[in-house]
């Protein structure tokens, strides 16, 4: 995107000159440009709301062990997963269908085309019928079946759909992708980010560390072998799927995930895991990690068409992904029942292993830690110490806000006559809410350290050490 849609830029640039778009991704958008400009089907209207074609996503998996390098970064990627987002409204099924076999047969063919050979893993619809280009987390994916070879036969081609999900390595560890799920497209920068923030967290074998936010479980899967246990909280159900088989394939044992978002949530699990002694019946068991320990909360869809400049949002996140992930706009009441009963495993084993540190990482998305969360952290006196990585320093800064500012005197409440909010700052609006915070010890920020995630991009990540 060349501008902003608000500001009445519509125009899409060829990706061939941007030195951040890698060789391969800039041949599947040539594949399918070329294929756009013959298609029957018209393309996505941002000012009327109409047409079927909107928007292609290019996500590449590494093989394991390589190192980047610059001149032949393509030689480095082993699976590529394709996701062409549509709007089907008003089509006819025969048509759709036709059109999406020409696409994936002209995919296969442009992949087979190139010297060497692109990957081509897996071809996913994601249809999605809202004015953003930014679609919700339940908006419905269909894989397409890759096309073999001609002297193949139609029946194997029909049975082609592989599981659409890509690999991706991060500190040794392989991660399964699912198409939606969050995951940092700068792999080998992000494996510094990651390292850096448990060194700043201070981990050991005593340590329950709370990935909020977790998407695929990145962080608290590279961690894992330096605490005593993670419990990882994220609301894309897909990405929940993907971070407990990446613990199966690892062999992590230590790690819980939760699906939920993070709002709902947060204040259960800290009462349930540090308000110790429990109850023996109430005492959760973290010794395993598998898909009968996740729960997952319905969810009112949330318009995201609300965003203000969905393509500056989607600068270096899958906003599709990681917009939706965690923490969310909307909160609602803590399930606790549902979480206690996550908490539980089948065998009725509820040891659990006492831990004198209690650590937090937080990798929200660009809209910032909703404010229930940072209340649920704020309030708790157990949690003594807070990585805070963030993509956007305006929404740091509001969360640090509340976070850092001292208890007032006296609490005030709330004025539901007063509108003056809604011309406040975030910074502004996190003011005002720390007036009204509970009385808690502040946290001080310590250090603070920039890692550039998005070279050629005046995008960074900033990781802050918050302690008290």
């Amino acid at each position: 995107m060349l501008g902003n849609f608000r500001e009445g830029v519509t125009a899409v640039e060829e990706p061939v000159d941007c030195p951040n778009v890698s060789p391969i991704a800039c041949k599947y958008a040539s594949v399918f440009q070329q294929f756009l400009q013959h298609s029957s089907l018209q393309i996505w209207n941002r000012f009327n709301n109409t047409g079927f074609w909107r928007q292609l996503t290019v996500r590449e998996g590494r093989k394991p062990g390589k190192a980047a390098e610059v001149e032949n970064f393509g030689a480095n990627i082993s699976e590529v997963l394709l996701m062409v987002q549509v709007c089907t409204v008003g089509i006819d099924d025969e048509v759709l269908n036709s059109e999406l076999e020409r696409m994936a047969q002209v995919f296969t063919a442009g992949a087979t085309a190139n010297s060497p050979s692109l990957p081509l893993t897996a071809l996913v619809i994601q249809d999605h019928k809202g004015i953003s280009n930014v679609a919700p987390a339940d908006a419905p994916l269909r894989s397409l079946p890759i096309p073999k070879a001609e002297s193949d036969s139609g029946q194997d081609a029909a049975n082609n759909i592989v599981e659409a999900r890509i690999r991706d390595y991060i500190s040794n560890l392989q991660f399964c992708i699912s198409p939606t799920a969050f995951f940092q497209v700068n792999t080998l920068a992000a494996e510094k980010l990651y390292s850096l923030a448990g060194d700043w967290a201070d981990l050991g074998p005593d340590t329950l560390l709370f990935d909020i936010c977790c998407g695929t479980g990145t962080i608290g899967l590279t961690l894992a072998h330096r605490v005593g246990m993670v419990v990882g909280i994220e609301m894309n159900a897909s990405a929940v799927s993907d971070a407990h088989r990446n613990a199966e394939i690892n062999g992590i044992k230590n790690c819980r995930f939760i699906c939920a978002k993070a709002e709902d949530v947060m204040g259960s699990l800290l009462k349930q895991y540090l308000n110790v002694p429990q109850k023996q019946d109430e005492i959760p068991n973290a010794s395993e990690s598998n898909d009968k320990d996740t729960t997952i909360t319905e969810e009112k869809d949330t318009s995201m068409d609300n965003v203000s400049d969905p393509e500056e949002s989607s600068n270096h996140k899958l906003e599709n992904a990681k917009g939706a992930s965690g923490c969310a706009e909307y909160g609602g009441q803590e399930p606790e029942s549902h979480l206690q009963k996550s908490c539980t495993s089948e065998s009725g084993n509820t040891s659990m292993q006492q831990f004198k540190n209690v650590v937090a990482i937080v990798d929200p998305p660009r809209g910032g830690l909703h404010p229930t969360v940072i209340k649920a952290l704020r309030t708790h006196p157990r949690l003594r110490r807070l990585v805070y990585i963030s993509c956007n320093p305006e929404s740091l800064v509001a969360n640090a806000i509340e976070l850092c500012t001292p208890s007032a005197d006296k609490t005030e409440k709330g004025n539901k006559n007063n509108r003056a909010w809604r011309n406040m700052s975030s910074a502004g609006l996190a003011r005002h809410r720390a007036k009204s915070m509970p009385q808690s010890e502040p946290f001080r920020p310590v250090k603070a350290m920039a890692v550039d995630l998005f070279p050629h991009t005046p995008h960074c990540e900033m990781v802050m050490l918050l302690e008290r």
